[in-house]
Order: C-alpha cells, then sequence, then structure tokens
C-alpha cells in the first residue's frame, strides 16, 4: 500500500465510516464524494474532505440526482431502479479517478457491482463500507417476509437484476476486508468483517419524556408494520406513528392510534422497530442517545448497544 494511494469513494455520510476514514487515511489519497457536504451545508455528504492530496465532486450530477428523487414515489418498483440507476452514473463517474497509481480502494456497497462489472477492482486490493445486507440476502428476507404476509403489496414489489446480484456476491467473496456498524450484516462475513462502533448523536435538550409508544417507520412490512399491529390489537396498545400507510388505507384499523408532530420522540417512552430489514437506525441511536428504550429486531443490527432489546424478526411471541 506504501508504494501507491487510496482511493476512498463514498457517497451518502455515515458518522462511523467518516470516523474510520480519517483514522487510516494518509495526505496521498483521494476522496471522491458527490459534493462537499460541509461547503453547501448538505448534512447528508458532510465528509471531512482535509488531510486529501485529491478531492473529487461531481456536484452538477448529485443536485440532478436529488430533483429527480424528489419527483419519485417514496417506494416501489420504480423508485428501486432509479436508484440503482443513480448508483450506477455515481460509480462511473468515479471511475476516471482510479488512475494506475491507485492501488487500494475502499468503496461503498452499493457502488461495488458496477466497479466490478467494469474491470475498475481487477489488480487491486479493496475494502467495502457495507451500508446494507447483500441484495441476495435482502431479497430472500424479502421473500421470507412475504410468505408471512402475502397480502402486502409491497414486500414483492422490487427485485434486482440477477447478473447485478451475482457481480455484488462475486465483489464481496473477493474483497479484502468489509467494514460496518451493523451488526446482523456483520454475522454474514464473520471472518472478514471490521465490526465498528455505532455512532450516537449529541443531544442538547431531551424531548419532553411520556408513555407513547413510537413506531418509528412508515406502514411497511418490511418495517414489521403486521407483527407490530397484530401485537398492539392483542394488547390494546396505543401506538405513537411516523410515516403513511404505504400498506393500503385503514392499515391501522382497529388500533389506537396518535401521530407524530414536531420531534417524533416527544412524549415517547418506548421504541419499537421489529422490521425484517433496516439498514441505517438513525432515529433509534437518537432514541438510545436521550435513554429512551428500544425494542428492535435483530435486522436493526443494534444487538451490542445498550439500552436495545433485540428480538427476532417476525417472532410476534417474542414481541
Amino acid at each position: 500500500k506504501s508504494l501507491g494511494r487510496t482511493a476512498y469513494l463514498v457517497d451518502e455520510y455515515w458518522p462511523e465510516f467518516e470516523h474510520y476514514i480519517q483514522t487510516n487515511r494518509t495526505t496521498q489519497d483521494l476522496l471522491a464524494l458527490p459534493l462537499q457536504g460541509q461547503r453547501w451545508h448538505k448534512a447528508n455528504y458532510a465528509w471531512n474532505p482535509h488531510g486529501f492530496q485529491q478531492v473529487k465532486t461531481v456536484t452538477l450530477m448529485t443536485l440532478r440526482r436529488s430533483l429527480a428523487s424528489r419527483q419519485l414515489s417514496a417506494q416501489g418498483k420504480s423508485r428501486q431502479q432509479q436508484l440503482l440507476k443513480n448508483d450506477q452514473q455515481l460509480a462511473k463517474a468515479y471511475s476516471k479517478w482510479l488512475t494506475y497509481d491507485v492501488t487500494h480502494i475502499v468503496v461503498m456497497q452499493h457502488l461495488l457491482p458496477f466497479l466490478w462489472r467494469e474491470g475498475h477492482l481487477g489488480g487491486r486490493t479493496f475494502d467495502v463500507l457495507m451500508t446494507r445486507l447483500p441484495l441476495s440476502v435482502l431479497q430472500d428476507r424479502l421473500d421470507q417476509a412475504h410468505c408471512k404476509h402475502p397480502q402486502s403489496p409491497t414486500l414483492g414489489d422490487f427485485r434486482a437484476n440477477p447478473k447485478l446480484v451475482e457481480a455484488e456476491n462475486q465483489a464481496l467473496q473477493s474483497a479484502r476486508r468489509l467494514m460496518t456498524p451493523h451488526t446482523d450484516i456483520a454475522k454474514l462475513f464473520p471472518l472478514k468483517t471490521t465490526l465498528l462502533d455505532w455512532s450516537l448523536p449529541i443531544v442538547a435538550t431531551p424531548p419532553a419524556s411520556g408513555k407513547s409508544i413510537l413506531f418509528p417507520a412508515s406502514a411497511l412490512g418490511r418495517k414489521g408494520a403486521y407483527g407490530l399491529r397484530e401485537v398492539a390489537q392483542a394488547l390494546d396498545l396505543q401506538l405513537h406513528l411516523l410515516g403513511p400507510e404505504l400498506e393500503g388505507e385503514n392499515f391501522w384499523e382497529g388500533v389506537k392510534v396518535s401521530r407524530s408532530q414536531l420531534d417524533p420522540l416527544t412524549g415517547v417512552g418506548l421504541v419499537v422497530l421489529p422490521a425484517y430489514v433496516e439498514h441505517n437506525p438513525r432515529l433509534l441511536l437518537k432514541a438510545i442517545a436521550h435513554q429512551i428504550p428500544v425494542i428492535a429486531s435483530t435486522a436493526c443490527g443494534l444487538e451490542q448497544v445498550t439500552g436495545v432489546t433485540s428480538i427476532p424478526a417476525g417472532d410476534i411471541s417474542q414481541l
């Protein structure tokens, strides 16, 4: 590695990966990011660009991408297809900066299959910043959930191209190391995964405490909405809700519900997320920082975090 340099290829900001990069980068290295978030006051791209030999951005592409994503529906096949197309475009833009002297790459996972397929990782070592389950595992999880809840209009709405799934699997097998704070993802590749610590947000004034039970997601099958509805009906619970009812109108019929106002954690005494899929549990981490207890499925990846009770996804009796 000392003979060449490392290229860090990133997208959406994760504080856990920021800490990893700042700890490991050298002054010879390259950082490629969508835009300079600190300059543009965009928290979702707030990577620290200082200390790199080169910093490359694709600002115009990023602003166009942001505009296009606002016009997409919140869920569904067309949105997923557009997000994959965005990933492909970003990977292609970054690839032109992978000059001969870049001997090692640290890349965010969603860019990985495209760089692999185009041959940009050949002859180099590379590490992967894991932001989600591999596509093959993700689709299996959604299929299992769909078997349990065949009435769901969302659990079967999208599956990736098999060639893309295969490219990602090959790349993950060939990667030198994988990094993630997500315990469920880390279990998939125990021999080559470095488990990072989750970064708790720094909290100022805590929200007004209370006894509400918050479901911190839209009503979606993959977020465990069906299981929580069943438990809420059986135990006559009142739920505090965020987001729209994407599983259909009147989804929460038979459950006492209230809608969240400004701060979603105001008046909350417990946060419950029995998800089948949850890759980036930021609101749960915020609740933990406020010392609000959390019940979350193992799919949320928080098993080693104090203040979290982890249960198996889809296990109603445990919930």
